[in-house]
């Protein structure tokens, strides 16, 4: 049953990461650095300009960085929230489970399964 929950938080995180859509806030946190590091080596900005061209990325950064942060958290809380909550219903072992998603087993077959996943979802999405 350990081993069952444990897959459940694995999918869950996996589910709420893509619902969120984390991977596209992540890759506007990197736009959003070199639009700032490009505002930094604008030399037809006066130091005025580019005060306030960096305030607004900062702004715009610091919401990214509320999604992402909130988005990680509630990734792996829910799912190990409710791993807990079953495990005081006597469904399961929260120990355990953690148990379990700590083994090099668990953790490779979760990679390959994983990139399996990927490149099969990629392979559609082309197609």
């Amino acid at each position: 049953m350990n081993v069952v929950l444990a897959v459940f938080v694995v999918v869950g995180f996996a589910a709420t990461i893509e619902y969120f859509d984390l991977p596209l806030h992540a890759r506007n946190v990197t736009q959003r650095g070199s639009d700032s590091l490009a505002v930094l080596r604008d030399d037809s900005l006066s130091d005025l300009e580019k005060e306030e061209a960096l305030q607004r990325q900062a702004r715009r950064l610091f919401g990214l960085l509320g999604i992402l942060a909130g988005g990680s958290i509630l990734a792996l809380g829910a799912p190990l929230g409710i791993v807990w909550l079953l495990g005081r219903v006597g469904i399961g072992s929260f120990e355990r489970t953690l148990s379990v998603l700590q083994r090099l087993d668990f953790l490779g077959g979760t990679i390959l399964v994983g990139a399996l996943a990927y490149l099969f979802i990629q392979r559609l999405r082309t197609s």
